[in-house]
């Protein structure tokens, strides 16, 4: 019988959120029984990506994930001052950055449930500033 799981989270590769991250999969009981996708930008490879075959992973692992795993739900975490948007210096504000990032994922998640409607699907955003990164809740 496959081991199961309850969650996938999609973040981004950039070293900066690995404590963070660690405490946020802590917090909400997902450390050691969830499926981790570490991928530059996160849910722009789903969104917006550069070319079609970014999409294609990324969905591919939550595919893979919910058939070998069951799971319900996808996190989808972006975070501030990500390299692969440009960085903070690509937005007017910081308001518009964090609204940038919200729509991102919410365009990400219409994909995926058009693909999985049965998953449930979290937003979540990790602020970056200096040596601290604090991840909150996105409501959808």
């Amino acid at each position: 019988m496959a081991h199961t799981c309850s969650t996938l989270v999609l973040h981004c590769i950039d070293f900066r959120l690995g404590n963070a991250i660690k405490e946020y999969l802590e917090k909400n009981n997902y450390l050691g029984d969830c499926d981790i996708v570490s991928v530059a930008g996160a849910a722009k490879n789903i969104a917006s990506p550069a070319d079609t075959s970014a999409r294609v992973f990324v969905l591919n692992q939550i595919a893979i994930s919910k058939r070998l795993h069951n799971i319900s739900r996808v996190v989808l975490m972006n975070h501030t001052d990500c390299g692969a948007y440009g960085g903070t210096s690509a937005f007017a504000s910081d308001e518009a950055e964090k609204e940038h990032h919200r729509s991102e994922m919410m365009s990400a998640r219409t994909i995926i449930h058009e693909l999985h409607p049965e998953l449930n699907i979290s937003l979540a955003l990790a602020h970056v500033a200096h040596d601290n990164v604090r991840i909150e809740a996105i409501e959808a």
